[in-house]
């Protein structure tokens, strides 16, 4: 993330300010612009403003900004904490799509419809409850179960499913990457022949394959050629995992960078879509000094580790195939 100064006074502020804390200014932000004072040269409030504390300037009908426009279906607000969570999962949802604006993928469709859209769900309630609801990716459109915005609940699943990482932006983070394998890839035959050799054949049956690792866990010897375990399930997930590593590694070093965390005179000053134009290879090196001191701090202060991830050659190449994807990076 950026560094961010009121536009009025100058003093510091916070991607997710509503107003300066300085200063007192209403502030609205926009994708490409950054922050401007509220109400100042055309800019209006997103109609979620009052609801969630949305900070982003409307762009669309209805008054939404360009993130809550993507949200097609949200929680159902009589329930007790549902308000909390779909705020949780916005101010999340932002930050994505700030970076996905700055790296130059669309959001929209052919047609200029927000696409991918979130669908954002709770869990039916009641004395006859239904299924609960599957977090995933169909067709542009992901689902979210809210109760990833509750802390402990993704805690227990994360242990549950004996995952060293879990959390809310890493989801939405993987979610989306299915979402641009159909967009970039899935039509292009050109890339599924470059992706094919070092993610495999996507073409394997998915629900036999997330089957077989829920039954048989994964390969031994994965930490060798997989990001996570649960990236030997399918290459559709191994694409989406590394994906989202990919911009977990983006979007920290742009903050480490914006707060001079990282010293690299070849990298200083560079913002997410100029790094994202840099080799994985040249990233590399800095992005595992980095974790790896951050590992120490997050320890601690008596936390896990901040980057329970090995990055070995056979991932950093795959992390340099999904870059290579990216607008920025051509």
């Amino acid at each position: 993330m950026r560094r961010y100064h009121c536009p009025s006074c100058g003093a510091e502020i916070w991607f997710h300010n509503t107003a300066c804390l300085s200063c007192g200014t209403g502030l609205a932000f926009l994708t490409g612009r950054g922050f401007g004072p509220l109400g100042t040269g055309g800019t209006s409030a997103c109609a979620n403003r009052a609801v969630i504390g949305c900070n982003w300037a409307a762009t669309g009908p209805g008054g939404l900004c360009l993130s809550c426009a993507q949200s097609t279906v949200i929680p159902d607000l009589s329930v007790p904490g549902n308000g909390r969570r779909w705020a949780r999962i916005e101010r999340d949802k932002r930050a994505l799509i700030r970076m996905l604006d700055a790296l130059g993928l669309p959001l929209h469709d052919a047609a200029g419809a927000p696409a991918p859209v979130f669908e954002l769900r709770g869990d039916p309630i009641g004395p006859a409850p239904g299924p609960k609801v599957i977090t995933g990716h169909a067709h542009g459109t992901i689902t979210l179960n809210i109760a990833e915005a509750d802390d402990a609940e993704r805690e227990r699943i994360r242990a549950e499913m004996g995952e060293p990482y879990r959390t809310l932006a890493g989801h939405l983070r993987h979610e989306v990457a299915h979402h641009y394998w159909d967009v970039l890839v899935a039509s292009d035959p050109g890339a599924l022949d470059r992706l094919r050799p070092i993610f495999g054949d996507e073409r394997a049956d998915y629900g036999a394959a997330l089957e077989r690792h829920y039954r048989e866990g994964p390969p031994p010897g994965w930490e060798a050629t997989h990001v996570t375990a649960y990236a030997t399930s399918h290459p559709w997930e191994d694409f989406a995992d590394t994906w989202a590593h990919l911009f977990n590694i983006l979007d920290s070093m742009e903050t480490a960078l914006a707060y001079e965390l990282l010293h690299d005179d070849g990298l200083q000053g560079l913002e997410i879509a100029a790094l994202a134009a840099l080799p994985v290879g040249r990233l590399a090196e800095r992005w595992i000094a980095l974790s790896v001191a951050l590992n120490a701090v997050n320890e601690a202060m008596g936390h896990g580790s901040f980057n329970p991830f090995v990055l070995r050659p056979a991932v950093l190449e795959k992390l340099e195939a999904v870059r290579r994807l990216l607008p920025v990076a051509n």
